[in-house]
């Protein structure tokens, strides 16, 4: 797929948006300056920077624990994130839904919820909206390859395929559960033979790369626009060591995975070659993405915590 220079170099901005916000988010979490639990998608964020510009504003974005890439792919209000990060009354949920339950429809995403495997069903949810309102919208799902083994996810693909729902699934497979490799727990090989059972497509594409993402999103979201139905994309990718987590990798493959796979880097590299960036562009563009994710966190920071009175808004029965 020809993708322009212009594309790609916003795709690059993005990127290190998502580094940044994320890198951010774990050293202050580690610092025991942010409340509650996150979930980072560090070493993945090729997958929601490339996908991201396959969608147009009025699609939907469902995703699982590691959203807050996805939202800020979709243009998300930084401050406001990084308000409800702190738990501050400004931020996107007033402070009450912090990293796991990023809800802006806004920017219609829902960018994270607590159970595993509720992504998939509530993205076949999103489906039947955007096929009921019938205003050409598609809907993008995505999660890990752990939840695959929920019976949410066959479901969801089911009944995406039965009612012909306009939903790309897409799975973020980056090979490690918190403390299983996936074959120690899946018989099947290659995630995207499941697509098979369902009669829909099932493809592959490199989750380190934003343009192999791209290209295969940009195919599988046309064709749910065109009323062909559901489709699966698995996005191989690697993930960095989550934050005080448990996990099996070692030290030594934790800093060879990122060595071998780290998306920025790769990107970078591939960009420069292409005389898309230069050495003065990259400095410049990792500058000025620093200084946005800092106005972003000092506005958390700063903005006001909520009443006593904020603890019965918005909550229903």
């Amino acid at each position: 797929m020809n993708i322009s220079a212009e594309l790609k170099l916003e795709i690059y901005k993005t990127l290190l948006l998502i580094r940044e916000s994320e890198l951010k988010m774990v050293m202050l979490y580690k610092k025991g300056e942010l409340p509650g639990h996150v979930l980072p998608c560090l070493g993945q964020e090729a997958i929601p920077a490339g996908f991201s510009k396959a969608l147009r504003s009025e699609d939907i974005v469902v995703t699982g624990h590691r959203g807050a890439g996805h939202y800020i792919a979709r243009g998300g209000d930084l401050k406001k994130l990084w308000a409800e990060l702190y738990g501050r009354k400004n931020g996107i949920l007033g402070g009450k839904g912090g990293q796991m339950h990023l809800v802006d429809m806004n920017v219609n995403t829902i960018a994270g919820n607590a159970i595993v495997g509720a992504n998939w069903v509530l993205g076949c949810g999103a489906g039947f909206a955007a096929k009921q309102n019938k205003e050409n919208q598609v809907a993008a799902v995505f999660g890990g390859e752990a939840s695959t083994n929920r019976g949410t996810f066959h479901e969801a693909l089911n009944m995406a395929a039965l009612k012909k729902l306009p939903v790309v699934f897409t799975v973020e497979f980056n090979g490690k559960q918190l403390w299983d490799n996936n074959d120690y727990v899946t018989a099947v090989k290659d995630l995207a033979d499941r697509a098979k059972a369902h009669d829909i497509p099932g493809i592959n594409c490199d989750g380190n790369d934003p343009e192999s993402v791209y290209a295969a999103a940009a195919e599988m979201v046309q064709r749910a626009r065109n009323g062909q139905g559901p489709s699966l994309i698995v996005a191989k990718t690697f993930k960095w060591i989550d934050s005080g987590a448990n996990q099996r990798q070692t030290d030594a493959e934790m800093e060879e995975g990122k060595s071998k796979y780290d998306p920025v880097k790769l990107y970078t590299k591939k960009l420069l070659e292409e005389a898309i960036l230069d050495e003065k562009l990259v400095k410049e563009l990792t500058r000025n993405t620093s200084e946005i994710i800092g106005q972003a966190i000092e506005f958390g920071f700063n903005s006001p915590l909520p009443s006593a009175k904020d603890a019965y808004t918005n909550v229903y029965v």
